[in-house]
């Protein structure tokens, strides 16, 4: 009789460890995002604060578009540029990550390929390195290894989901237009021996010579290919610009 109280009182713990240890371990499930922006709490008519920096060229600030809650970073050129740029404290290396982010042209007034998002390592040559997403006039397109592919017709004054999964071991990336993907595994522009990423460059951080008005939104970079959990805005990677 004492054996068979004996058994059942540890077959009830163990039971209770069965259902708990998944519990807990799913519940301190790391939170694969790197960072976060929705500029909601940003001041409007102002720049992105820190770790966002503005160019001094073009106008970069936070506007109540699509209204005075969803704010989003509206950035004019009006010949000379215009953008802004993040940096990371850290390289990301040898590990799978995806940026997401919402693009939305007001304006196009004229010039030659504008820039989207540009993502690089710092020791690239120059600011045109790395994953490359940009307009060439009524069109968007990526670059594959130093070619441009030119992709689809721009529908201006809507919102656009763009995605771009990066391999980072191999410098390879998907991209995804509107959650179609038009790219596979192109290469990163100008990386030769350069592993790794840390510098987000949004719209047009490095020249002029174009006008427009863009809007962005949304930017997050979490590891991985797809988005699990829901994310709060808050930097999750410490950064340094």
């Amino acid at each position: 009789m004492i054996m068979e109280v004996f058994i059942m009182k540890y077959s009830f713990y163990f039971l209770i460890a069965l259902f708990i240890i998944p519990s807990i371990a799913f519940s301190q499930e790391k939170d694969p995002t790197i960072f976060f922006y929705d500029f909601n709490n940003e001041t409007i008519g102002k720049p992105p604060s820190e770790p966002w920096k503005a160019t001094a060229a073009g106008k970069v600030e936070v506007a109540d578009f699509p209204d005075k809650v969803n704010r989003s970073v509206k950035i004019t050129d009006e010949g000379s540029g215009g953008g802004m740029q993040l940096i990371l404290n850290e390289v990301l290396k040898n590990d799978t990550v995806t940026l997401e982010f919402k693009w939305f042209r007001e304006e196009y007034g004229g010039g030659d390929g504008v820039e989207i998002f540009y993502i690089m390592n710092q020791k690239c040559p120059d600011d045109w390195s790395g994953v490359c997403i940009s307009t060439q006039g009524k069109n968007y397109q990526y670059n594959d290894s130093g070619a441009w592919v030119d992709v689809d017709k721009i529908v201006d004054k809507a919102w656009h989901d763009i995605k771009i999964t990066m391999y980072l071991g191999k410098n390879k990336y998907d991209f995804y237009w509107d959650g179609v993907q038009k790219a596979k595994n192109a290469g990163f522009r100008k990386s030769d021996g350069i592993d790794g990423i840390d510098k987000f460059n949004v719209a047009n951080v490095g020249n002029g010579g174009s006008t427009f008005i863009m809007y962005f939104d949304d930017i997050i970079l979490y590891k991985g290919t797809e988005r699990k959990i829901a994310v709060e805005t808050k930097d999750k990677l410490s950064t340094i610009w």
